[in-house]
C-alpha cells in the first residue's frame, strides 16, 4: 500500500494525474413515461442545453437550485423535449464521455444515473455568461 501511495504521489507531482474536468451527472427514472434531471453547474448546462438558460436564470427559489452556481436534479424533459437517448448524444457531441454508471430501485422507484466528464480545454473555453434575472415592475 505503501508503494501504491508512493507512486499516486509522483504522478500527481508530475501532471499525470487530475486532469482539470467538468462533470454533469444525468439521472433517469421511468416516472411519469420517463424523468429526465440533471446535476452540477449551472454555466455548463446553459452551455450544452441554451433551450433552458431562461428558466435557470429566472428560477432562484426552486428546489433544484442548490446554490448560485449548481444545480440538484434539475427537471430537464420539463422544460425541453428530449428523451434519454437524445440527451446522452447531446452531452457526447459536447466532448463528454461516460465515465460511470448505476442503477437500481424496485418497482416504481427504478432509476439510472450516468457520471459524463469532459476535459478542460484551456483556451477554446468562452467566458460564462452572465444572465440578469428579469421581473415585471409593479
Amino acid at each position: 500500500m505503501l508503494g501504491e501511495m508512493e507512486r499516486w504521489k509522483q504522478d500527481r507531482e508530475s501532471g499525470r494525474f487530475s486532469k482539470s474536468c467538468e462533470c454533469l451527472v444525468v439521472r433517469v427514472a421511468p416516472d411519469l413515461g420517463e424523468r429526465i434531471t440533471l446535476s452540477g453547474d449551472k454555466s455548463l448546462i446553459e452551455e450544452v442545453f441554451p433551450e433552458i438558460g431562461d428558466v435557470m436564470c429566472n428560477s432562484v427559489n426552486a428546489g433544484w437550485n442548490h446554490d448560485s452556481t449548481h444545480v440538484i436534479r434539475f427537471p430537464l424533459n420539463g422544460y425541453c423535449h428530449l428523451n434519454s437517448v437524445q440527451v446522452l448524444e447531446r452531452l457526447q457531441q459536447r466532448g463528454f464521455e461516460i465515465v460511470g454508471s448505476c442503477g437500481g430501485g424496485v418497482d416504481s422507484s427504478q432509476f439510472s444515473e450516468y457520471v459524463l466528464r469532459r476535459e478542460l480545454r484551456r483556451t477554446s473555453r468562452a467566458p460564462s455568461v452572465i444572465r440578469i434575472k428579469q421581473e415585471p415592475l409593479d
